[in-house]
């Protein structure tokens, strides 16, 4: 979306900052730039944002939940299977929707390279709930089998599936040549993560902490 289509003077400044933003990064960024590209007084960001700081945080905040919001009011009467499909396929939808401005994914993967000094007001308000009904989800299904960094290897190998495909497009664009075509992408990849993320959860055995030194592949 341009600066110029959003609705109102917030909008304008969001979309405005966070293309300044991913491209030049907290420091280099400066008000008087993103209130110019938005087309508004440098007194703005103080009205709407209070300061950069603010700003700043706001434009994550919007980054982040634009195209990933998941729908709590209706966690309950979704099954466990089901909350999974969900979780991979807003993530998903967040990386690669084409019609998702560049910037928000540009300034998210800028944030988690370089993190400024609001990283960890992002982590609790972002993406600690999202890891959260997640892990309910697979606490469901797994009953008592996973724990503790059990559990936590689970949700972080459903979240890496996720971004691979976002981090490494071009070379699975160049190793195998229309397996990303876009039609259908997200629900193609999200139904193949979930599907293959729910056949390992329902087949893998607990790690053992006795056998965690021994290797993986033993010598002859």
């Amino acid at each position: 979306m341009n600066s110029t289509e959003a609705d109102g003077p917030q909008d304008r400044l969001l979309d405005a900052a966070g293309e300044v933003f991913a491209e030049r990064g907290f420091d280099g960024a400066t008000i008087r730039e993103i209130t110019r590209q938005a087309g508004m007084n440098v007194a703005a960001v103080n009205y709407y944002f209070r300061d950069k700081d603010e700003l700043y945080a706001a434009t994550l905040r919007h980054a982040h939940s634009a195209a990933c919001e998941l729908p709590y009011a209706e966690e309950a009467a979704l099954s466990a299977e089901e909350r999974v499909h969900v979780f991979v396929q807003n993530l998903l939808r967040r990386f690669l929707d084409p019609l998702r401005p560049r910037w928000h994914g540009q300034l998210m993967a800028r944030e988690m390279a370089s993190p400024t000094r609001i990283f960890g007001q992002v982590i609790e308000e972002a993406f600690r709930p999202k890891c959260a009904w997640l892990q309910r989800a697979l606490v469901e299904l797994c009953g008592d089998r996973f724990s503790g960094a059990d559990l936590d290897y689970l949700t972080t190998s459903i979240i890496g599936q996720c971004t691979f495909y976002r981090q490494n497009r071009q070379v699975i664009q160049s190793l195998f040549p229309g397996l990303l075509s876009p039609d259908n992408l997200v629900e193609r990849l999200a139904r193949h993560i979930t599907d293959f993320s729910l056949a390992a959860v329902r087949n893998m055995k607990p790690h053992h902490p006795s056998l965690s030194n021994e290797p993986i592949l033993k010598s002859r």
